[in-house]
């Protein structure tokens, strides 16, 4: 049920532009909160880790303590320039008020802190999900279906040049692919977490089915599941076409990442150096039909970086621009959701438009919740993934192996992706992260409960 109802909210997401406008993400946070209600009322809250329920906690107490009317002398000592600014914008007009709150557009904090709400609860979820081991095949086989979808319609954009996404047409002519999202880069971001899921049942179903006698290359003809490796080949490859069609530099680097965190795991747990040949196999199969239809827009991307000055005009502004942000509220942040509204007054470059997004996750959290609350988060996901990859090279089942491995690459992936850019500001993404943390937390947990069972179930030997 879980499962189901996560596959169509997070389909619907994506084919909403990726729910950038707050009205798209609606439906699926309705969605969340009602399956939320009925199966914890059935089943009650999930077990999670102490420290767990502390870092979900301050992730929604937090934006609220934002929101709170505090006199203007405690915010004063708090966040000095949240005072100024008011003062700065008001005086000439109205007198400057008694109160003020923490954050500086508390109506963007709402809406922000109602989608953290959200994800919150697709974890919890997520989590209460893998009690069973049937219902782990929710998360690759949604995740497979609706990249496979995006992948197709975006070879589709880039091929035919088309300059729609679904019946809205693009803001600027572009010849990358971006399917149903506006930008490019969370495209990529999308397909960067499904890959590694796909990479992994590949690899490890292959082993599995083959007793390893074989030369790899043997075992993909003479194999009884040589026609389901063969499809998953084909998916492989048509998920990295499209992919590489994104044009997103770090987006293809980041896949990469994930791809190598899938075939390292595979590897260590397997110990046969045939694994690397395949997986160079696999890969190049994109790559090799990338460059025969020719991938000249692509390079191109790259190049740029060797322009002198194009990385200067590109990320390096607005993020000087963010760092000064965050110097000036480093403790609590201007209020999650306010990057917008705020950095407006930062602001030095490309003055016929405004930055709504810092370009990185990492500084777009840090000038919005706080650099304390911020490192206290990146360096929680950091460490889910860890323990995610070490979970899955000590799993026993196939089942367990593939999610936990998938897991672990899908979120390398989009953290490293999140240096140069902010996935996780789209709530489809952020949806989708929020289900792949979920799940990775309860295999995690649910290995630590099965040892503890073998380990009390063991017979007392007396001397």
């Amino acid at each position: 049920m879980i499962g189901i109802v996560f596959a169509v909210a997070a389909l619907f997401s994506v084919l909403a532009l990726g729910a950038v406008d707050m009205r798209a993400f609606v439906p699926a946070q309705v969605a969340v909160v009602l399956l939320a209600a009925w199966v914890f009322w059935r089943k009650g809250l999930p077990h999670v880790s102490i420290l767990t329920w502390c870092l979900l906690g301050m992730m929604c107490i937090l934006p609220v303590l934002q929101l709170v009317t505090l006199p203007r002398e405690w915010t004063s000592a708090v966040m000095p320039e949240r005072v100024l600014l008011t003062e700065t914008l008001l005086t000439p007009i109205d007198a400057l008020p008694a109160s003020l709150t923490l954050s500086v557009s508390p109506y963007d904090t709402r809406l922000a802190l109602l989608r953290m709400i959200c994800y919150v609860l697709v974890f919890l979820l997520a989590f209460s999900a893998q009690r069973s081991h049937k219902e782990v095949l929710g998360l690759p086989t949604a995740l497979l279906g609706i990249g496979i979808l995006e992948a197709s319609y975006g070879c589709f954009q880039f091929l035919t040049g088309q300059q729609y996404s679904l019946r809205f047409q693009r803001w600027l002519p572009a010849a990358d692919a971006t399917g149903t999202y506006v930008n490019h880069n969370h495209f990529a971001g999308l397909l960067e977490m499904v890959i590694p899921f796909l990479l992994a049942q590949f690899l490890f179903v292959k082993w599995a089915a083959g007793g390893g006698r074989r030369s790899p290359w043997i075992e993909l003809i003479v194999s009884p599941l040589s026609s389901r490796l063969l499809l998953r080949v084909v998916l492989l490859a048509l998920l990295s076409i499209a992919l590489v069609f994104s044009r997103s530099r770090m987006g293809i680097l980041a896949g990469f990442v994930g791809m190598l965190v899938v075939a390292a795991i595979v590897f260590l747990q397997t110990r046969r150096r045939s694994v690397l040949l395949v997986f160079l196999f696999v890969f190049s199969i994109p790559v090799a039909y990338s460059v025969w239809i020719g991938v000249t827009p692509v390079i191109e991307r790259f190049e740029q970086l060797t322009v002198q000055g194009a990385f200067e005009e590109d990320r390096l502004p607005v993020w000087r621009d963010t760092a000064r942000l965050i110097g000036d509220y480093p403790l609590t942040g201007t209020g999650l959701g306010t990057y917008r509204w705020a950095n407006q007054h930062y602001q030095t470059s490309r003055f016929f438009g405004i930055y709504q997004h810092a370009h990185s996750d990492y500084l777009e959290f840090a000038s919005e919740i706080g650099v304390p609350a911020t490192v206290i988060l990146f360096g929680s996901l950091w460490a889910l993934a860890i323990r995610v990859a070490r979970r899955a090279l000590t799993a026993e089942s196939v089942r367990d192996k593939v999610t936990s491995s998938g897991c672990a690459g899908a979120m390398a992936a989009i953290l490293i992706h999140g240096i140069t850019d902010f996935n996780l500001q789209i709530p489809a993404n952020a949806f989708i992260f929020a289900w792949i943390a979920g799940t990775g937390a309860a295999l995690i947990r649910r290995a630590e409960r099965e040892l503890r069972t073998e380990g009390s179930a063991q017979p007392l030997i007396l001397d």
